[in-house]
């Protein structure tokens, strides 16, 4: 995941509606509160929520909250904590879902000129931003990785799952023609699975065959587990998960995927033990009574499933050669295939195209050029992925995932919704350990 700065321009500037010494605008499809002295258009650097500035710009750019932490601290003093951790959060009624400054506030390194689009998360061998991981969480990957040890095989064909970007700083990447799937992305741990090749443990006697040049077969076909980047036969580390949530997922896939198949998947719910496999979120702590009335004091994310119980959603299949060259399937191949498995994929919540979004607005008799158009195509995104999950309205949505389809390789994109990214930033501050990062 990308928590890189990127340099952006100003869009759709515009009052505050309940500050007068601040205003509104947009970067990469999210609102950020900006000073007055900023204008349409205006090149500058943007910070995404979740995201955590050096300690070195911090004190550059006078932006601690404690003046003694700046470089000047006669300068009046910022908003960051000592953590100088980006949040999703509201200012005086507003959203203000990341950090947005002008680029004089990398004078402090010197000598760089700057294009739009760059992204960075250091400068001249200097820090400059990265993606905020709890103390908790680091303490815990720390003690783990010290536990790892090599103790079974994995192969060239046990892809892990890529890193997916950020939908709002993308929409350069889709265009008119292409198809689009937006499913909703679930909140719980990932796991994959694959049928691959890898090679044996050869007996004392085939090994001595070997020498004399005896053909011997030394590759053999197996189910591997994992979770996002683990083997887990490779990994005698803590596990954060009780292990039977991903004994009954490979259960599911054991035996029946296709020589080279890979499937990837989430595991909502509960775990055997009783525990909630994502760690509930006090919502009293959002500050907004109508979001805790709705959805409760203390929100779980079950997704319809019962206490002891997990499910698995499948929301990527692959098809990979012995080199390690992979296919993904199309997502009605995704759909078609899980049904055999008798399996589940995460809810498809539509398919369309640019063209169907053109043709609205040529209807509405609203200008349908691409900008007008990619811009009613975020505020659709943005729609679909907020607001209680499809599989369960006791919670909301993460948010959702837009897939661009064709190609050996599917494009696919991550939207949050602002709810979520302040809740997730609320269970990080309750000193919660992310599983996933923590796992390594």
């Amino acid at each position: 995941m990308s928590y890189k700065a990127v340099v952006t321009k100003l869009t759709n500037v515009r009052a505050h509606s309940n500050a007068d010494k601040v205003q509104l605008a947009t970067c990469h499809g999210n609102q950020v509160v900006i000073g007055l002295n900023h204008t349409e258009g205006e090149l500058g650097i943007y910070f995404p929520s979740d995201g955590q500035l050096s300690q070195g710009f911090c004190a550059a750019n006078n932006l601690f909250r404690k003046a003694e932490l700046n470089s000047d601290p006669e300068a009046k003093p910022g908003m960051f904590d000592e953590n100088r951790r980006v949040r999703a959060q509201r200012f005086r009624g507003e959203v203000s879902d990341g950090f947005w400054v002008p680029l004089s506030n990398l004078d402090f390194i010197g000598g760089i000129s700057f294009v739009e689009g760059f992204e960075f998360d250091e400068l001249n061998g200097i820090q400059i931003c990265e993606k905020y991981i709890n103390p908790a969480t680091i303490k815990a990957a720390r003690e783990n990785q010290g536990k790892k040890t090599r103790t079974a095989k994995t192969s060239v064909m046990f892809k892990e799952h890529f890193d997916t970007a950020h939908f709002g700083r993308c929409l350069h990447e889709f265009d008119y023609g292409q198809t689009i799937i937006i499913t909703e992305k679930l909140h719980g741990t990932s796991g994959r699975i694959g049928h691959v090749q890898i090679e044996r443990d050869l007996t004392w006697l085939e090994k001595i065959a070997k020498r004399f040049g005896v053909q011997v077969q030394e590759n053999e076909w197996k189910y591997l587990n994992g979770t996002r980047r683990v083997v887990l036969e490779e990994s005698s580390g803590t596990q954060f998960h009780d292990p039977t949530i991903r004994d009954k997922a490979f259960k599911l896939f054991d035996g029946n995927l296709r020589k080279g198949e890979t499937v990837f998947f989430e595991i909502v719910g509960y775990e055997s033990t009783g525990a909630s496999i994502m760690p509930k979120v006090d919502t009293t702590k959002m500050g907004d009574k109508e979001f805790t009335k709705r959805y409760g004091k203390t929100m779980p994310f079950s997704y319809g499933c019962g206490e002891l119980q997990s499910r698995v959603y499948v929301y990527r299949m692959t098809l990979t050669d012995e080199d390690g060259h992979s296919i993904d399937y199309a997502w009605d191949d995704v759909v078609k295939r899980c049904k055999e498995l008798g399996v589940d994929t995460v809810p498809h919540i539509r398919t369309m195209t640019l063209n169907d979004l053109k043709e609205d607005l040529r209807s509405a008799a609203v200008v349908d050029d691409i900008r007008t158009v990619k811009e009613t195509f975020s505020k659709l995104v943005e729609a679909y992925g907020s607001g209680p999950s499809i599989l369960d309205d006791t919670h909301i949505k993460e948010g959702v995932c837009v897939r661009i389809e064709g190609g050996i390789n599917n494009k696919t994109f991550k939207f949050k919704s602002f709810e979520f990214k302040v809740l997730e930033g609320i269970i990080k501050d309750s000193g919660v350990i992310d599983a996933e990062e923590a796992q390594g």
